[in-house]
């Protein structure tokens, strides 16, 4: 017969002994504000970051389904609230904002700021700061652009990027209307549109878009076209790394994180 334990009504709670440590993240705990239509970003990001004592937590926030420039901007009074949600009680070294095309409408400032209201002096990210910032340090200006928007929102990431002081010598899309599609594109697609438009004379290629899988392809797509490849969820990782102190190389990351 089986035997139950007891507990005295009359005993307290024993104080049983911890030492606390560093928790789970102790090298750096990132907070992510991802979309709610993209169910890439996550898994990307990860796969740029080291293994161990560096954490990403997220926080989803409301987006059309169709990426248009009207619904990237109706992002932007969200962005307070998400961020209320990422660990509202504890450190968050980096704040990242998992849009490229929203960060291009909205502006990085106005991301910054939104972020700010709610957790001042943390740094902040975003992935097309930290693609341009990181073809920079590349030495990168003259720029293959890759993305898979529809044409409206090509046309505001083109002026954005070349606004930006870089000369966009080749580009082209997969002109997908949403995340959801363009989650859908295959990898080797990724990789044949990225080797044909880097094969051009050029110092190094963009792409552009968290909710494509480009992980699997990115070193394929360097080894290649003899360039450097700079796409947003490799340069969103890296540039959070690099604010939180990190500076550890990642396999099969690419040129930007020997730099």
């Amino acid at each position: 017969m089986a035997m139950t334990g007891q507990i005295s009504e009359a005993a307290g709670w024993a104080t049983m002994p911890c030492a606390l440590d560093d928790g789970p993240a102790p090298r750096a705990s990132i907070g992510l504000i991802t979309l709610s239509t993209d169910n890439v970003i996550e898994a990307e990001v990860l796969s740029f970051l080291p293994k161990e004592g560096v954490a990403l937590y997220r926080s989803r926030i409301p987006v059309a389904a169709k990426n248009t420039p009207e619904g990237l901007a109706a992002m932007a009074p969200h962005i307070g609230k998400v961020v209320e949600l990422l660990l509202p009680d504890d450190q968050l070294d980096v704040i990242a904002f998992g849009c490229t095309s929203g960060s291009m409408v909205i502006g990085p400032d106005g991301v910054a700021a939104a972020i700010h209201a709610v957790r001042p002096g943390v740094p902040v990210s975003n992935p097309v700061s930290a693609a341009l910032d990181g073809l920079r340090a590349l030495g990168a200006k003259r720029i293959a652009l890759l993305t898979p928007y529809p044409d409206r929102t090509n046309a505001v990431v083109g002026d954005y990027v070349a606004g930006q002081g870089f000369e966009i010598v080749a580009k082209g899309s997969f002109k997908q209307p949403g995340g959801a599609y363009i989650a859908r594109i295959p990898p080797q697609d990724i990789y044949e549109a990225g080797v044909a438009l880097g094969g051009n004379e050029v110092d190094a290629l963009f792409v552009s878009c968290t909710a494509l899988r480009v992980s699997p392809v990115l070193q394929r797509i360097e080894d290649r076209i003899g360039k450097p490849v700079v796409a947003s969820n490799q340069a969103l990782a890296w540039d959070c790394l690099r604010r939180a102190g990190i500076d550890d190389a990642v396999p099969n990351a690419g040129r930007l994180f020997a730099i």
